[in-house]
């Protein structure tokens, strides 16, 4: 059972890194990104045209035209202003989350996020 003053902190910790300037900017990037009917369009060809490449490629029949059709809108997905942004967000917050573990690390003296990671399988 978890202790209550524990529970208390935690709970504070998250409230306070909900409410950082980094969390708030991700999320509203990430509303952005979800929202936005010209990314939600190129994901949308992206996706269908992958699924095509892949039958086509265990076939081994792919054009090399197919292949630059895919890596043209792979690349306007990743030039795009709203994907860059939260691409840039995401990393903003990234920095923030391993600050955070590293605080934490330094204050239980083990790695954090080591130990509360799930295990991996094989």
């Amino acid at each position: 059972m978890l202790d209550m003053n524990l529970k208390l902190a935690a709970e504070e910790f998250v409230r306070y890194l909900n409410s950082s300037k980094e969390v708030k900017d991700f999320q509203a990037a990430q509303e952005k990104f979800n929202n936005d009917p010209e990314v939600s369009e190129l994901y949308q060809r992206f996706t269908r045209l992958a699924q095509e490449f892949q039958q086509k490629q265990a076939t081994g029949s792919v054009t090399q035209e197919e292949i630059n059709t895919i890596k043209q809108l792979q690349q306007q997905i990743n030039t795009h202003p709203v994907t860059q942004e939260y691409a840039q967000k995401q990393q903003e917050l990234m920095v923030i989350l391993q600050d955070c573990n590293q605080a934490i690390s330094e204050i239980t003296g083990f790695d954090f996020s080591a130990t509360a990671a799930p295990a991996a399988s094989c």
